[in-house]
């Protein structure tokens, strides 16, 4: 694993700056929200996803708690955040294929977590949608 993209997606976090995304999303990436059945697959809509999560978590004291590399292809990464006094606890898992992240799946705690990043990511990505309409 390169640890570079690691870091770079841990400073996209942190910055809120999702441009660098390009750089760094395998071609066949596919990507597992905690509440779309089905998953997203491939480059475009790995973007897509996690550029609206970028947007919905920048401002809401998002930070990871503690995170562990095993056999330098998986990461996973405990993180917090906050939304209207709601705390979102969730677990990031990040495999990565020739230093680029190849699958991103994302698991959140509580339910009432799980209802406000929805409701907010919903809205980013009818925004994403119009945004790369025009």
């Amino acid at each position: 694993m390169s640890y570079s993209t690691i870091n770079t997606w841990k400073s996209i976090m942190n910055t809120g700056n999702h441009k660098e995304l390009i750089n760094i999303i395998h071609d066949n990436a596919t990507f597992h929200s905690p509440v779309v059945f089905t998953p997203q697959e491939g480059k475009k809509k790995v973007i897509k996803y996690l550029s609206s999560a970028v947007e919905i978590f920048k401002e809401r004291n998002f930070y990871y708690t503690d995170n562990i590399i095993t056999d330098n292809i998986r990461f996973y990464a405990e993180f917090k955040a906050s939304f209207n006094k709601i705390e979102v606890n969730g677990i990031d898992f990040i495999k990565c294929e020739n230093n680029l992240i190849k699958e991103f799946k994302v698991f959140l705690r509580p339910v009432k977590g799980i209802e406000v990043v929805w409701k907010e990511m919903k809205n980013k990505l009818v925004q994403y949608d119009s945004n790369i309409s025009q």
